[in-house]
């Protein structure tokens, strides 16, 4: 596995890779035998001869062997700080509860007592997680939080306590704390792991563990951007200070998060917009997505009809009013800024719809393309379907949620394809599935449609290893107005490429879910290569 010391902080932006095939996605540039990059850019594609005959004489020449080449893979949506900070926590995925408490008890043990350290576990989708009585067992001092994803989690009273929730905790807008039958909060906790005070690692240990991260998890598969949904400010501090050193691994577009909602950046749409900075702010490697906003919660906190047989202070961890979406909406469209709208539950995308209608409304036509994250995730139908056509918003689904899914979602790829609709592919993890930032693993997803247990999701929706492709490379492009500059191999695109030993659209699900790149490329710059290719 490369070092970080390997990878020059001058960047080496030319590269000549020849003697293979060369895919260009790019329907205004034929497939080639070698692709020339220079200056950052593709110069070429074309013959070996052709690229060897332009190339300048200090290019690096690599010679392909007859490996294939694509353009490099973008993620659309994922949360690279935290699969960075998961790293650091105890892995209980996928374990039983017993060996749960089990790994936690012998975590303990390495010189928690006495000292303000937290103890925090990561689980995975639908894992029997233990409670807070059995936590509290294993240590009424030490803090202890067992995460099962992004949203759900479960804490012993000493985590507890140092967030403040004791008896007559009242939750804040966007959280789930439940509360049991003594009047105290149960441990179980949706939508709130950033009320935790868990201390963040030192700003050079959080630099060094994000460009670790993004080299050693995604651009090993093939993947040159991102658009990242960070989760500190610091984070975001952190990201900026590897692009001046020239240590970011990928592209990276950075969308924050609008409270109430998950691990919030802004406290307000107003934050952003009133500073006169638009979506597509900063350069070539880092810039500004824009901003994500939080509708409702996951599982049993979506705003979801299912949910309304219960009292209604259990319908959903629902954010907004729909006038308060509205007035967010118009706030972003006259600033420029892009919106993510998060919304799981049918009631909440329904909501969503609605409000970007009024929006559009009130600020007028423009090319604003407002995602709608989840979409076609668990349901989707012809009038679904029709009024995300007429307001112009990009449907969200993710498709490695399948490997989790318990049979009955939809992951609506082949239906929203055939509609004319263009969803980028995506990750959207944050630990809870680290085998997800491999876009291979999605994009066998979408083939195959088998979760965890085997069973088949709706398998009408399965699509073909090309159109899949696509989602990673050409949609998810389009998705953050990258279009013109990634996606594809064209004259005067990025130079982000990977270099495979085979054509992955010749291979099985199987082999694409452990699917790594030989060589991967960002303008020019080879920022991760194999071992046994060095």
């Amino acid at each position: 596995m490369p070092h970080p010391q390997h990878l020059p902080r001058e960047p080496m932006n030319a590269i000549a890779l020849v003697n293979g095939t060369v895919i260009t996605l790019n329907r205004n540039t034929p497939d080639g035998q070698a692709l020339l990059i220079e200056n950052g850019l593709v110069q070429c594609v074309g013959t070996t001869e052709q690229v060897l005959e332009r190339k300048r004489p200090e290019t690096s020449v690599v010679d392909l062997d007859r490996r294939v080449v694509l353009p490099g893979l973008i993620d659309a949506h994922t949360h690279v700080e935290f699969c960075a900070l998961s790293r650091d926590w105890l892995d209980v995925r996928a374990v039983p509860r017993t060996e749960t408490l089990a790994r936690l008890r012998d975590e303990l043990r390495e010189g928690y007592a006495g000292t303000d350290r937290w103890l925090v576990a990561q689980g995975t989708f639908g894992q029997d997680l233990p409670v807070r009585a059995e936590l509290d067992e294993l240590s009424r001092d030490t803090p202890i939080i067992v995460r099962e994803s992004m949203h759900r989690l479960t804490a012993n009273t000493a985590a507890l306590e140092r967030a403040g929730m004791v008896r007559g905790f009242t939750a804040p807008v966007g959280t789930l704390v439940e509360i049991g039958e003594d009047g105290a909060p149960s441990g179980w906790v949706e939508e709130g792991y950033h009320l935790f005070p868990v201390p963040a690692p030192e700003p050079d240990r959080l630099r060094t563990m994000l460009r670790n991260e993004l080299r050693d998890s995604f651009a090993r598969h093939g993947v040159t951007c991102i658009y990242e949904l960070p989760a500190t400010a610091e984070g975001v501090r952190a990201y900026q200070r590897l692009n001046a050193a020239g240590d970011l691994p990928t592209r990276l577009s950075l969308t924050l998060t609008v409270a109430p909602g998950l691990s919030p950046i802004l406290s307000s749409p107003e934050q952003l917009a009133d500073i006169g900075l638009i979506s597509g702010f900063g350069g070539g490697n880092l810039w500004l997505g824009g901003f994500k906003v939080f509708l409702d919660g996951d599982d049993t906190s979506a705003f979801d009809s299912a949910h309304l047989t219960k009292s209604p202070g259990n319908w959903s961890t629902n954010t907004r009013q729909y006038a308060e979406i509205v007035h967010l909406l118009t706030v972003a469209h006259r600033a420029g800024i892009q919106v993510w709208i998060h919304a799981i539950g049918d009631l909440a995308q329904h909501l969503a719809l609605d409000a970007i209608e009024e929006a559009g409304r009130v600020a007028g036509p423009g090319d604003r393309r407002t995602r709608l994250e989840h979409a076609a995730n668990l349901w989707i139908d012809d009038a679904l379907v029709r009024r995300l056509r007429e307001l112009e918003v990009i449907p969200v689904p993710t498709a490695g949620f399948i490997h989790a899914d318990p049979g009955d979602g939809a992951y609506a790829y082949r239906t929203l394809i055939e509609s004319g609709f263009r969803p980028p592919g995506n990750s959207d993890t944050g630990g809870t599935q680290p085998f997800a930032t491999n876009p291979w693993f999605g994009v066998a997803a979408m083939l195959d449609r088998t979760n965890r247990h085997g069973v088949v999701v709706a398998a009408d929706e399965a699509v073909d290893t090309h159109t899949a492709l696509r989602t990673y490379t050409e949609f998810a492009a389009e998705a953050g107005f990258r279009e013109a500059h990634i996606g594809a191999l064209g004259v005067g695109m990025h130079g982000d490429c990977a270099v495979y030993a085979n054509d992955p659209r010749e291979l099985s699900p199987a082999e694409l879910r452990a699917l790594e790149a030989d060589l991967t490329v960002v303008g020019g710059r080879v920022v991760w290569q194999r071992e046994d290719q060095s």
